[in-house]
């Protein structure tokens, strides 16, 4: 089947290839995978569906040929479709029974790779950042920014459960400051889950720190000073150019595939060139991309900063929140030569207004402990303990299954919706994962007057030029799959196509 499938692809572009030989490896994977049932047979569909198999319009097998073929019973062969129908893939015809009604083929294009000065620029974007977060907060908005899972997909009942466990069994451990190093049953929680990425780190190995920001400026205090360089996607997450920016440093923009993440060849070259202190990637559903690096790719970036001896910051936040089966690996999976600053946190995943997150490094270890003395003395007790106590009682991947599948429904109810209503020439990422999506509209847009324009709507969203150093980008927006996709969120979509067209219309 698969050489039939290769045979009639061979004409599409590379990435659309790249996009093909995960889907591949994906459906190979569903035999293997322990789910229910009917998610197990609606992945395979869904593969199918994505790799070209079956096309819009195509009608698909019956509930009975489900039902008989794959031995499974009449409600299971319903939940098949109901699941598909519900995140967007089929639709159900009257007395005909069921058809595709979205492809891959049917998707807008991919944005193209970035294209950034080849020179470091002084970060200046903290003015633009804070107007934002400023209409975020205002009464009866409508939020297309989310930062974190809706509260519906978090589990609240059990951190409140922990919450009240650990008030009352701890009584007064979680007063006085705590090791620097952050609670010892808490760091071998997450020395345990590195084996999920790849890992095999030991509790002595990490710092626990304030969330995952503080974890990023005490890395780059650390290997870097003011002045200095700093590698980074383009675009890339305004958290980390402001970072960059309030120590003083410079950011050097590398070329970035909407798919494959980070330019290796631009990368060395700036790495020839030694015009490089430091590294900071998002490895995995990077923020606003949402783009993977592949293994290959991230074992020959461990082994091309181990050549130059220049250490990376590998923010991977995002990568528990994967769509596909398998969580994917991080770069410090493949580092030999512990150059590689490791850095997460529970604010994308459980809660983050607990503010706990984590460097896992043994080579910078104590200067790293020492900026964490002197950047807050040490992290919350109170909160360390809470997680300890949820993790104590809770398989991580009973919370995280059920909000993968939320938030990959929401990927794709929110990409359609942006289909139906922007312009038809709006490029779209493609995330596998993560909470963004990026779209890069004609450029005659201009996304702050589009902000300014949806505000009076109460409507907000976080405008393209934020994730560059470079003044660039004014034409795109990052949009967030962190709420369901209800009868507001695609009325604030539906506007914003009115008003992209409207500044359309008028520059023509």
């Amino acid at each position: 089947m698969y050489d039939k499938i290769i045979t009639k692809t061979r004409t599409r572009t590379d990435t659309e290839l790249r996009n093909f030989d995960h889907n591949r490896f994906f459906f190979r994977k569903m035999n293997t995978r322990k789910d229910f049932l009917y998610l197990q047979l609606a992945d395979r569909i869904e593969a199918l569906i994505s790799n070209g198999t079956y096309t819009i319009g195509d009608k698909l097998p019956s509930v009975r040929s489900l039902h008989e073929e794959h031995g499974v019973s009449i409600s299971t062969a319903l939940q098949v479709y109901l699941h598909l129908e519900r995140k967007g893939w089929v639709e159900a015809r009257e007395k005909s029974g069921y058809y595709v009604h979205y492809s891959r083929e049917t998707m807008p294009r991919l944005p193209k790779v970035s294209d950034p000065a080849k020179t470091a620029s002084i970060v200046n974007i903290s003015g633009r950042v804070a107007i934002i977060r400023h209409t975020t907060g205002r009464k009866g908005m409508i939020s297309l920014i989310g930062a974190s899972p809706h509260l519906s997909l978090l589990p609240v009942n059990k951190l409140n459960k922990a919450l009240r466990q650990a008030a009352r069994e701890e009584k007064t451990t979680y007063i006085p400051y705590g090791d620097i190093d952050g609670h010892l049953p808490l760091r071998r929680h997450i020395a345990r889950h590195s084996l999920a990425w790849g890992g095999s780190v030991a509790a002595d190995d990490m710092v626990v720190t304030n969330g995952a920001i503080e974890a990023i400026t005490i890395c780059l205090r650390t290997i870097a000073k003011a002045g200095d360089t700093i590698a980074i996607e383009s675009p890339t997450f305004f958290g980390l150019l402001q970072a960059i920016e309030n120590l003083g440093m410079k950011a050097l923009e590398i070329p970035t595939d909407p798919v494959t993440g980070i330019s290796l060849d631009h990368l060395e070259d700036a790495f020839r060139r030694k015009k490089v202190a430091a590294c900071l990637f998002i490895s995995n559903y990077s923020n606003p991309l949402g783009c993977l690096i592949p293994d290959d790719a991230k074992k020959q970036l461990a082994r091309m900063i181990e050549k130059y001896n220049i250490p990376l910051i590998e923010d991977d936040v995002y990568g528990d929140l994967h769509f596909a089966p398998e969580r994917p690996r991080a770069i410090k999976s493949y580092d030999r030569a512990d150059l590689v600053l490791y850095c997460s946190s529970y604010s994308k995943n459980i809660a983050a207004g607990l503010r706990v997150g984590w460097i896992i490094n043994r080579r910078y270890h104590d200067r790293l402990a020492q900026m964490k003395f002197m950047s807050s003395a040490g992290t919350g007790m109170l909160p360390q303990l809470v997680f300890t106590r949820f993790l104590d009682q809770q398989r991580m991947d009973l919370h995280l299954k059920p909000l993968r599948q939320a938030l990959h429904v929401q990927t794709l109810q929110m990409t359609r919706a942006i289909q139906q209503y922007f312009p038809a020439d709006t490029r779209l990422t493609r995330p596998q994962g993560g909470m963004s999506l990026w779209a890069v509209l004609p450029r005659k847009v201009d996304s702050w007057a589009l902000h300014r324009q949806a505000l009076d709507h109460h409507i907000t969203f976080t405008p393209g030029t934020l994730f560059s150093s470079q003044d660039k980008y004014n034409h795109c927006l990052r949009l967030s799959n962190a709420n369901p996709l209800d009868d507001d969120q695609t009325w604030a979509i539906q506007m914003l196509g009115k008003l992209i067209q409207k500044q359309l219309d008028s520059g023509s």
